[in-house]
């Protein structure tokens, strides 16, 4: 999104958590100590106006990996305020573009000053909201019951507090799915002040047509991906139930991403392989030795991955709850409810249809370029210009 704001000349500043460009030696030696950090940087924002809390945020990020690798609400919650003060101590230092309105657009959980900043320096205040919000945690606490306590897994109230008086201080809030939409507007928040804006993506290169065999068999099985955090969130119960439920099909399961249940290392899964955690870079590879992608989530305010999959030819499987970008029965399936007989159920229809497939496959790629920046920018564009009518409005009004 910044780069595509900056390339149409929209970019007045970027306010980041961690920004590392490659020409100069500091920079250079924490790019080089992993993939993650490396790719901590554009070249598309060449000559834009950065701001980044990179040093504090390196070595928070290096502590939370620490054993026993998992980050504590107390701990996230800090990172959160802290990012929070120094984002909005930037912004106090920012001036609005000469001759036009200003618009801050802030991601949620750490925006609560920010927010208030900008609308106190006369921006419009626009709140991404990156999910489902109180509504997909209590979701997903309810998943977890007899895997973990509820405390462990349930942001604390004051998160919560703090997320509703991000709500009230925007002009707008920006969601990405009419998931999170939904969600929002169950959590009480005033669906006028919605607005729904998917992701932008383009493909780093372009994908060759995808070829599909006659049939599936024991030499040859359908490989069925599943690429992201392994989690109770995005359907990992889900996709070892199907799994179980399929053994005996020429069928085989690829999980590539962290293994946050660690089921792979419970008990030995005849149709299952954990590859764990990749680069970036290597997640192509793994696009193409599938033939379909599968992403069964309870809640995603997005997913971007299986945008990524769409752009790489795989037909996908995903639930209803998250980003509307599988085109049912056309690019992919969705799935009518999350659970392991009806991801089962598709997973049985591509194996016996692969026919079927390669149409899919097609459509898969000409769907994702319906997400291509040029094509995305506009629609953020237009909520940018409510926030602002609204924000003339609450002005006026001597809110």
């Amino acid at each position: 999104m910044p780069a595509a704001l900056h390339g149409r000349g929209l970019l007045h500043a970027l306010v980041t958590d961690i920004w590392l460009p490659p020409d100069r030696l500091w920079t250079r030696a924490l790019r080089a100590a992993g993939p993650r950090l490396a790719c901590r940087y554009s070249a598309e924002l060449g000559g834009a106006s950065v701001f980044a809390d990179t040093i504090p945020s390196v070595f928070s990020r290096s502590v939370a990996r620490l054993p026993p690798k998992r980050a504590t609400w107390p701990g996230l919650m800090a990172d959160n305020l802290r990012f929070d003060h120094f984002a909005a101590a930037r912004l106090e230092n920012i001036r609005k573009p000469r001759g036009g309105d200003g618009v801050a657009l802030c991601y949620s959980y750490a925006a609560s000053r920010t927010l208030r900043a900008a609308r106190s320096r006369g921006f419009a205040a626009i709140l991404n909201q990156i999910d489902g919000g109180p509504q997909e945690a209590r979701l997903i606490s309810a998943l977890a019951e007899g895997e973990a306590s509820r405390a462990e897994c349930a942001p604390p109230e004051a998160y919560w507090r703090n997320w509703r008086d991000e709500c009230r201080s925007a002009d707008m809030i920006l969601v990405n799915s009419s998931w999170s939409r939904d969600c929002l507007v169950a959590a009480g928040i005033a669906h006028e002040k919605l607005a729904i804006v998917p992701l932008m993506y383009r493909p780093e290169e372009p994908s060759a047509q995808r070829r599909y065999p006659e049939r599936f068999d024991a030499d040859h099985p359908l490989v069925a991906l599943f690429l992201g955090a392994f989690s109770l969130r995005k359907g990992a119960r889900t996709v070892l139930e199907a799994a179980a439920a399929l053994r005996g099909q020429p069928v085989e399961f690829l999980i590539v991403g962290r293994d946050e249940l660690g089921a792979g290392a419970q008990k030995d899964y005849c149709n299952i392989r954990f590859v764990g955690e990749v680069s970036r870079g290597e997640t192509a590879s793994y696009y193409r030795k599938a033939h379909v992608f599968v992403l069964p989530t309870h809640s995603d305010g997005f997913a971007l991955t299986q945008l990524e999959a769409q752009a790489h030819g795989l037909p996908a499987i995903v639930s209803s709850r998250c980003g509307d970008v599988v085109l049912d029965g056309a690019s992919g399936i969705v799935l009518p409810e999350v659970s392991a007989q009806a991801l089962r159920d598709a997973i049985l229809w591509a194996l016996r249809h692969p026919e079927r497939l390669g149409p899919m496959a097609a459509r898969a790629i000409s769907r994702a370029a319906d997400f291509d920046p040029t094509a995305v920018i506009d629609q953020l564009r237009e909520v940018g210009r409510e926030a602002i009518r609204r924000r003339r409005h609450d002005s006026g009004a001597g809110a």
